[in-house]
């Protein structure tokens, strides 16, 4: 018995990050823009230049962007969430009305309530800190489209909590009641590891200086506690029911990897740095010719990049003695400059380069050559990936059984949603 009861605690501390339903983000972000070198500031002085202004406000709807799968969370032209649904139109009905503004109890599940603030948890948090960024006017301009989006995160939410609400129930059936005290106990004490992981994050040291935090997103300790005690106990009936996790073979583990190595691609990149001559800053390209040439003695005779860099430089980074971040292979709009700084050793520094209206000499600091993640360094990850795969599987199996026997009562219309299939 005491062995059962440790296990269930284990467990619950040690159960990963599984969710009980995956949600693919469909939007990808767009390609960096192409860097050219001409569009420099004013040439350098003791101090750089300060920052741009942050703006005042922040469109509501920069909450849709940040919050995943939400693909009909649409923006328009002046930044503001409308939202439609293939299945049942603009989101402009009653019923959408009334589900933008439901409170309480959206839906029982066997008799035990679901409440909107725990299915808004995530929403309300975004939305708290995007109205930090807005004047009042803004906000209250906002409400409708802000319903909307309201009663749209709540329909498509709504399953993966009653999912949740399903399994979590059918755990605690299953316990006595001095398991149920173990597992308080091992949930306290993961809730409080997690506390103390998201205080470090935050770089603050005190609980209390955490539930301002939070608050200030719209969160309180309570709903995030009652949030992750029920995550925790449906992915620990899913791991206590889901039989014994697979073992897969090297060669099966082999054969995933090469029928998905789009996935394991490495874009090249480089960190570098440039010495940059202008024509114009020089008076003329036979001036700048002279000056490059100079550069490259001192270089040839030892002299430091970056020193070089700081002093002659007419680049936009020479105070950072001429270097440049992580550029990756596409960016650059002078490909032959590109192309050298991908040929060239690491640490070695180029011949003079002239482009357009100047001179350059670049040096590769470090480079990550184009190419894909050796199997090597990933079967681990495609083993977990299999896995996790599997315990997909595995839970909508065990949703779908316990689906068989309950009683779900929504609230509110919720429309075609997944709720009670």
């Amino acid at each position: 018995m005491k062995q059962t009861l440790t296990l269930v605690v284990a467990l619950v501390i040690t159960t990963g990050c599984n969710k009980i339903a995956k949600v693919d983000n469909p939007v990808a972000p767009e390609p960096p823009p192409r860097m050219s070198f001409d569009n420099r500031p004013a040439r350098r002085t003791s101090k750089p230049a300060p920052q741009l202004a942050a703006r005042d406000e922040m469109p509501l709807a920069h909450v849709a962007d940040e919050i995943p799968a939400y693909e009909d969370l649409l923006l328009n032209e002046e930044g503001v969430t409308r939202v439609t649904n293939s299945q049942s139109g603009p989101a402009s009905t009653n019923a959408d009305r009334e589900l933008g503004n439901a409170t309480g109890t959206v839906v029982l599940v066997n008799g035990e309530p679901i409440f909107a603030e725990d299915v808004l948890l995530e929403f309300e948090r975004r939305v708290a800190k995007t109205k930090q960024r807005m004047t009042a006017a803004q906000i209250e301009e906002a409400q409708p489209e802000l319903r909307a989006a309201r009663a749209e995160f709540l329909r498509r939410s709504l399953p993966m909590h009653v999912q949740s609400k399903l399994l979590s129930s059918a755990l605690l059936k299953g316990l006595t009641e001095e398991q149920k005290g173990l597992l308080d106990q091992g949930l306290k004490q993961a809730f409080e590891d997690s506390l103390e992981k998201k205080k470090k994050e935050l770089g603050i040291s005190s609980r209390g200086e955490l539930e301002v935090a939070m608050a200030q997103e719209g969160v309180t300790m309570q709903r995030m506690q009652q949030a992750f005690y029920e995550n925790q106990m449906a992915q620990l009936y899913v791991s206590q029911n889901a039989g014994t996790p697979p073992k897969f073979s090297r060669r099966e583990l082999f054969d995933y990897y090469q029928e998905h190595q789009e996935e394991y691609a490495v874009e090249g990149k480089v960190k570098w740095r440039q010495i940059k001559i202008g024509f114009k800053e020089r008076g003329g390209e036979t001036v700048a010719r002279q000056d490059i040439a100079k550069i490259e003695q001192l270089l040839i005779n030892g002299a430091n990049f970056s020193e070089l860099a700081e002093e002659h430089s007419d680049g936009p980074t020479a105070l950072n003695g001429g270097m440049w971040d992580w550029t990756e292979k596409g960016s650059l709009v002078d490909e032959n400059l590109e192309s050298i700084l991908f040929q060239i050793r690491p640490s070695t520094v180029s011949d003079v380069i002239k482009s357009g209206d100047s001179y350059h000499i670049v040096q590769v600091v470090e480079r990550i050559d184009p190419g894909y993640v050796p199997f090597e360094d990933v079967h681990e990850k495609i083993k977990l990936e299999l896995r996790q795969s599997q315990y997909q599987e595995a839970a909508a199996k065990l949703v779908d059984e316990l689906k068989k026997t309950a009683v779900i009562e929504p609230k509110y219309d919720f429309g075609d949603t997944a709720l009670l299939q």
